[in-house]
């Protein structure tokens, strides 16, 4: 059921890590509260990405929608998270590209990130990681992720979201064990996705650990019924955040229609 590569980021928040990378040229890392649990690849780690903002979202009753088996749950995540086809002309595949994992990261008392259990209803999850290549001396490169996690019922996926929000709010700076910084921007706009059961975006900046000048990032995350799904994009250029924000969005977009279609 687990995919076999390797990310040198774990991940964002509590039981809703969801994706945190800006790519440092051809990284190998993703974001999620997931890990790999593999062997190296032996390329340059990605900067790491922060976990989510939660807001309040579109009521939904807790009635079950029809069960998944763990085969069943795999396959459609997989079927949803995005290749660098979706996401537009250029992108590739990072080092690491996909994968799904059996541990989360959450923060402790200090923000830092630490590895814990997968949540008990979780029963599907896979990860995608691409980037926009640059110049021979880019060291840090435009870099987007998806993940789509699927559990068993309805209550775990609000509960994924929820703890997300809890993070974002208890830990606004959190920091990687590379020493990476993640600083969340209050007051992010948030989309409105009318098929979602819930939505929320945010967006801040990434610091890197040996002090280069720090980038934008966004993460949208929308919930449908027992299925979470999250997208990240960054770029190295605090100018360029309308376009972050716009690609995060539109990736979030493009994963809810097809669980929608299905």
């Amino acid at each position: 059921m687990y995919g076999k590569g390797r990310t040198a980021a774990r991940a964002i928040g509590p039981v809703l890590g969801i994706l945190l990378l800006a790519g440092c040229a051809d990284g190998g890392d993703d974001p999620f509260a997931i890990d790999p649990n593999a062997a190296a690849t032996g390329a340059a780690p990605v900067a790491k990405g922060p976990g989510p903002t939660a807001t309040a979202g579109r009521p939904t009753a807790d009635s079950a929608p029809p069960s998944r088996t763990p085969e069943q749950a795999q396959a459609l995540a997989a079927s949803l998270a995005l290749t660098p086809e979706d996401w537009g002309t250029g992108f590739v595949r990072q080092s690491t590209y996909e994968f799904a994992g059996e541990t989360f990261t959450d923060y402790a008392a200090d923000c830092t990130q630490r590895t814990v259990p997968l949540p008990p209803s979780l029963v599907g999850q896979w990860v995608r990681q691409v980037q926009l290549p640059g110049g021979a001396q880019a060291t840090v490169l435009p870099s987007g992720s998806t993940a789509v996690l699927v559990h068993t019922d309805v209550r775990g996926a609000r509960e994924q979201v929820r703890n997300a929000h809890q993070v974002k709010d208890r830990c606004p700076t959190r920091t990687y064990p590379d020493g990476t910084r993640a600083k969340d921007t209050p007051g992010a706009a948030q989309p409105t996705f009318a098929e979602a059961d819930e939505a929320f975006a945010e967006e801040g900046l990434m610091y890197p650990k040996d002090g280069g000048e720090p980038y934008p990032y966004v993460v949208v995350t929308v919930r449908k019924d027992t299925v979470v799904m999250s997208s990240y994009f960054s770029a190295p250029d605090a100018a360029r955040l309308s376009e972050v924000r716009d690609r995060t969005t539109q990736a979030a977009r493009l994963m809810l229609d097809r669980l929608v279609r299905k």
